[in-house]
């Protein structure tokens, strides 16, 4: 069964979101800020986590660089109320930059629930692909590299 993460400090959306995936048979797990997150991560192995960008206190790019160092193979899904912000604008753009720092996919809320699926079941081949990767020997020509 795969197991969730979601940060979010939005009681209702975390309370829906753990409704949805419990439905589709994932182990959820829930965390109201950044810093809670991060502590389950430490204990619980995620296949996924899904990061607000506009929390108080940690922020979700907070969150997530916190999150890399932890477990660089996460992957993780950026969602946030904003929209991607228009450059005329002035304001930044936190999901084009959850994007930049490995987001598998950024979400705008309200968001398709079908779309939140479909990056979460992204994420979980990513976090396979990268786990089966980090299990493969290294090649002996990449050991007789380093050792010169």
């Amino acid at each position: 069964m795969p197991t969730v993460l979601i940060i979010d400090d939005d009681f209702a959306t975390r309370a829906a979101l753990e409704t949805l995936l419990k439905k589709k048979r994932f182990c959820v797990f829930l965390a109201p800020d950044g810093p809670t997150g991060i502590r389950l991560l430490g204990s619980v192995s995620f296949d996924a986590v899904v990061i607000d960008m506009f929390m108080p206190g940690m922020d979700g790019l907070a969150t997530i660089r916190e999150l890399i160092k932890i477990d660089p193979t996460v992957p993780f899904i950026a969602i946030s109320g904003y929209a991607f912000t228009d450059k005329k604008q002035g304001a930044p753009d936190f999901l084009g930059m959850a994007i930049k720092l490995g987001a598998t996919a950024a979400l705008q809320k309200p968001f398709d629930l079908l779309d939140l699926l479909e990056a979460i079941d992204q994420a979980i081949e990513v976090r396979q692909r990268l786990l089966t990767e980090a299990r493969q020997p290294r090649s002996a020509s990449n050991s007789v590299r380093r050792a010169s």
